[in-house]
């Protein structure tokens, strides 16, 4: 006889995850702007109120990529109800873990041509990664792929049994992110650039979020836990997550009140932590979006290092969505004819010349390759396609 829902929560022990109080430490973190969706209404009578609303987001999406999102239709609830469901699964024992890895145990172990740790379906066990002078790293997290398939919540061989019991919940998350506010932040970016509003989901984004995705978008639960020794912390420099930018569209963070999440400020070149917004969800910009734009929109360096001392011995938790244009997107400015980006120069007859013609595919498989092989958290001007791997150019274009 199967265990009933709150018989399976009880059997891994479901329970709320309680977050550690705000720092008492002044490190002046950056409040980040904040977009609220509800001001985005429909119909041409409140096209002003969308205006403005892509006129705020785009003093954000064009320095620093970082924004927060407020009033997202999300009840406090639901995210408080998965995140305690994602602690559970983050701490099921290894050898339940073991069954359902997302490739080997450690990269040096796996074998190039798949998702890989970083990516795929599954856990990507604490360890996957070297950091630095031989430690591993610190992370637990675990994958979701196609979750706005109609197949993903009929699945549930493929998935431990505690996330198999909550599948419908997190695929209505996801989906919620790709199919209500992922069209609606499109939108604006089509105000901003001076293009028909339903431009971008047109010509990149036309399958996302349906039966037919192909954008290989993804969820994940994620946990850090702290390295529980000075020595350790010293010798990767308190290092969980190196620098680098997402390949995607748009990455959704849930918030929370542990300091963690760094920038790099486009204006001093230096490491600044994200504050925390309660009830918000942090969204970024990842490198299709800038290459869509033309490099008008910014995908920023961001990194995880380990929090000030007052929070440094609880876990930080986190659910996110990287989401993805379709898979055979053209990384470039021409479809969509913009007059703002031609006016800037932002195109492949003019500034844009060294770049090659690719698809998303063709970013998502070449920069994928690199992860977790290619030290990003240092300056690194490495090129694919005519294209930098990583944004370390941003300060010096906003200097200039």
């Amino acid at each position: 006889m199967s265990l009933s829902k709150e018989e399976v929560d009880k059997k891994y022990n479901v329970r709320p995850f309680v977050d550690p109080e705000r720092t008492k430490e002044d490190l002046n973190p950056l409040k980040l702007d904040a977009i609220d969706l509800s001001f985005f209404e429909e119909g041409d009578e409140n096209l002003n109120k969308r205006q403005d609303l892509a006129n705020r987001l785009e003093k954000s999406i064009t320095t620093h990529g970082f924004f927060n999102l407020i009033n997202h239709g999300i009840p406090q609830e639901t995210i408080d109800n998965l995140r305690a469901v994602s602690q559970s699964v983050l701490t099921l024992p290894y050898e339940i873990q073991k069954q359902y890895l997302a490739s080997a145990p450690t990269k040096e172990e796996e074998v190039q041509g798949g998702e890989g740790g970083e990516r795929g379906r599954g856990f990507k066990p604490k360890g996957y990664w070297a950091i630095k002078n031989g430690i591993r790293d610190s992370i637990h997290h675990y994958n979701f792929r196609d979750s706005c398939h109609d197949s993903f919540v009929k699945d549930k061989e493929k998935h431990p049994e505690l996330v198999a019991n909550h599948l419908q919940e997190l695929a209505d998350y996801f989906n919620h992110l790709q199919r209500d506010i992922l069209p609606k932040l499109l939108r604006l970016c089509d105000l901003i650039l001076n293009i028909p509003e339903g431009s971008l989901q047109k010509h990149y984004f036309a399958k996302v979020g349906t039966n037919l995705d192909d954008s290989n978008t993804h969820g994940r639960l994620m946990m850090y836990e702290p390295y529980g020794d000075e020595q350790l912390s010293q010798e990767t420099e308190g290092t969980f997550l190196r620098g680098h930018s997402d390949m995607g569209a748009f990455t959704f963070i849930t918030s929370q009140p542990i300091l963690a999440l760094q920038i790099r400020d486009v204006f001093t070149g230096k490491w600044r932590y994200i504050d925390h917004l309660e009830g918000s969800l942090i969204v970024n910009l990842g490198d299709a979006l800038e290459f869509i734009s033309g490099g008008y929109f910014k995908a920023c360096l961001h990194r995880v290092i380990e929090p000030p001392l007052d929070q440094r011995k609880f876990n930080r938790l986190v659910i996110i969505l990287f989401c993805n244009p379709s898979g055979k997107a053209i990384l470039d400015p021409e479809n969509i004819q913009s007059p703002k980006l031609k006016q800037l120069g932002l195109s492949k007859e003019d500034k844009l010349k060294d770049w090659e013609t690719i698809q998303f595919n063709d970013w998502n498989q070449t920069k994928g390759k690199t992860l977790g092989r290619v030290a990003a958290g240092e300056r690194n001007l490495v090129k694919f396609y005519g294209r930098t791997i990583e944004r370390w150019h941003h300060l010096e274009t906003i200097k200039n």
